[in-house]
């Protein structure tokens, strides 16, 4: 028989397991789970070199995961530039520029996080007033959903001005792909920062409870320092990369596809934009914006562009996973799904293309997901961020806005995640807005069970990793978080204030 490492005993674990869904103990050898059940059943696994802990009565869930995270960004944001995120105004966001200057003297005043939704001006700051705060050195700030900047006179001069829209040159706003002619030209974060940022965000992600992310990664140095950091045993959570489409063909090249790797660092899907976000009212919508009459948003690609950017990543093996956040380019994405996965004959129970936000539907949308199994990547913090979307949208609509029990009850299969930096990386403030959502729309709350469901075994599902980890099931990787709260019983206010005492990740326990 085999002799346990470790073994946790006298805990509430919830295992979703549907033969034993709650058990007091589980015995782990190695990385995987040799048993679970009674205190006696794990018992019988024990050696003379096996450490027990006692849980105390603990609640124990599955290790979770983040299903859509731009870490590096994430660290980079926290780690080396300006925090404007919770600004009331736009005087408060030039005093945290003017701090963050005269604390780092960087090269680019770079700031992130802003909510113009939340000042009191109810508007974008200016060009004019970016550069109240320096006319010599470029300055840039961006909106906490990234789809919108501002930047100043000297960023724009800095940049390729030629390229910039004639409103953004006026204004300083600048949204999607506008951003680019500017951006393009800021100093480049190098190795180390990237190194340093990346490690940050991952141990992040472990102490919240996180124990496995999809990382959208922005370029090849990202996913070269993610090997090197695996190489060296340096990963504090197991990663499924998400590369961007610009870099797809190089990945390809090196012979890599969907799945490639290992437990701890594997290859996943190819990230495409099909529009942009609700807070920049570029979200493409099938009629116009409540508040913004004028438009309704835009679409990156015509159907036909994106038929064709879909069916190069399906035949090259890859899975798809394409941002669409209105209900007309939700639509477009299903459109491409469909035709690519007619011309090939294939169910998309094995190909798992995917939608990341999927965040106004329909309900004609919602069928056609769940029969063709495309599978939707939400983030239930958008809820809370996104209070105006109501206004944005109208009462009609806003039934089909983050719909997150209509897509369980429906079968789309469904996983959690932050988007984070756009989102805190908070697990159980994800879990507390899953569970309680907002005034406007009870009928969509998840129950915690239901939520731990998607957020840890919806996650491995969207990986193709459902047989090895999602669950506390022997044989299973084992991937458990104890925490300090019993959020199954616990007052829904509650629920953010819970936090890790131990993550254990492949059988080892790392103390909070």
């Amino acid at each position: 028989m085999d002799t346990a490492d470790l073994i946790l005993t006298n805990g509430r674990i919830f295992t979703l397991d549907p033969v034993r869904p709650w058990v007091s103990a589980v015995a782990i050898a190695g990385d995987r789970i040799l048993a679970t059940g009674r205190h006696d059943e794990a018992a019988v696994y024990q050696g003379p070199d096996t450490e027990v802990i006692d849980l105390l009565g603990k609640t124990v869930i599955p290790g979770l995961t983040d299903s859509h995270i731009h870490l590096a960004l994430y660290g980079m944001d926290t780690l080396f530039r300006a925090d404007l995120s919770g600004c009331r105004s736009i005087g408060e966001i030039q005093d945290r520029l003017r701090a963050f200057d005269a604390e780092r003297s960087p090269e680019w005043i770079i700031g992130c996080g802003f909510d113009h939704e939340i000042f009191a001006e109810k508007r974008f700051p200016t060009r004019e007033e970016l550069d109240e705060v320096s006319r010599e050195k470029p300055i840039i700030i961006v909106r906490l959903c990234g789809h919108a900047i501002v930047v100043n006179s000297a960023a724009i001069e800095a940049g390729d001005a030629d390229k910039l829209p004639a409103s953004g040159r006026e204004t300083g706003l600048l949204t999607e792909d506008d951003q680019d002619p500017v951006f393009d030209y800021a100093p480049s974060p190098t190795i180390e920062q990237r190194t340093e940022a990346i490690v940050f965000g991952m141990e992040r992600a472990r102490a919240t409870g996180i124990t496995a992310i999809h990382f959208l990664i922005g370029c090849m140095e990202e996913y070269e320092i993610l090997r090197q950091l695996h190489a060296e045993s340096r990963l504090p959570v197991r990663v499924y990369v998400q590369a961007p489409y610009s870099i797809f063909p190089q990945l390809a090249d090196q012979g890599l596809k969907t799945g490639d790797g290992d437990d701890m660092l594997r290859i996943g899907s190819v990230k495409m934009f099909q529009d942009g976000s609700m807070g920049a009212w570029t979200a493409g919508m099938r009629e116009p914006f409540c508040d913004r009459p004028d438009t309704s948003g835009l679409l990156m690609h015509t159907q036909e562009e994106l038929t064709e950017m879909v069916r190069k990543v399906h035949n090259a093996g890859w899975q798809a996973a394409v941002h669409a956040i209105g209900d007309l380019a939700v639509e477009t994405v299903i459109n491409a799904y469909e035709t690519v996965l007619a011309e090939t004959g294939e169910d998309n129970r094995v190909r798992r293309h995917r939608i990341e936000h999927a965040s106004i539907l329909a309900e004609d949308l919602v069928e056609r997901m769940a029969r063709l199994h495309i599978l939707a990547a939400v983030q239930p913090q958008f809820v809370l961020t996104d209070f105006w979307t109501i206004n944005r949208v109208g009462t009609e609509r806003y039934r089909w806005t983050y719909p997150f029990r209509t897509l369980m009850e429906a079968g789309v299969p469904t996983s959690l995640g932050s988007d984070c930096p756009v989102e805190r990386l908070d697990a159980f403030e994800l879990i507390y807005r899953a569970v309680t959502r907002d005034a406007h729309s009870r009928s969509e709350c998840l129950m915690v069970d239901e939520t731990i469901r998607l957020y840890s075994l919806g996650g491995a599902y969207a990986a193709f990793e459902e047989k090895t980890r999602g669950s506390i099931e022997p044989g299973r990787l084992a991937d458990m978080v104890v925490l300090d709260t019993d959020i199954f019983n616990a007052e829904p206010s509650k629920i953010p204030d819970c936090r890790p005492s131990m993550v254990v990740l492949g059988g080892k326990a790392h103390m909070s």
